[in-house]
């Protein structure tokens, strides 16, 4: 890979930036749920924490 790959974008370079753009999207949504997830659980150990 070379320094001027992204000088002069063409066609050769599409599949390499939709894979990175897929890529970041993919992270994007699995941080997002995990953020989700945490804050389910946290809410669940608070019920659970007043039950007793």
């Amino acid at each position: 890979m070379n320094g001027q790959l992204f000088m002069a974008p063409g066609w050769e370079e599409i599949p390499l930036l939709l894979f990175l753009l897929a890529l970041v999207l993919v992270f994007f949504l699995i941080i997002r749920q995990n953020g989700k997830d945490y804050q389910e659980i946290e809410a669940w150990l608070a019920e659970e924490g007043l039950d007793r």
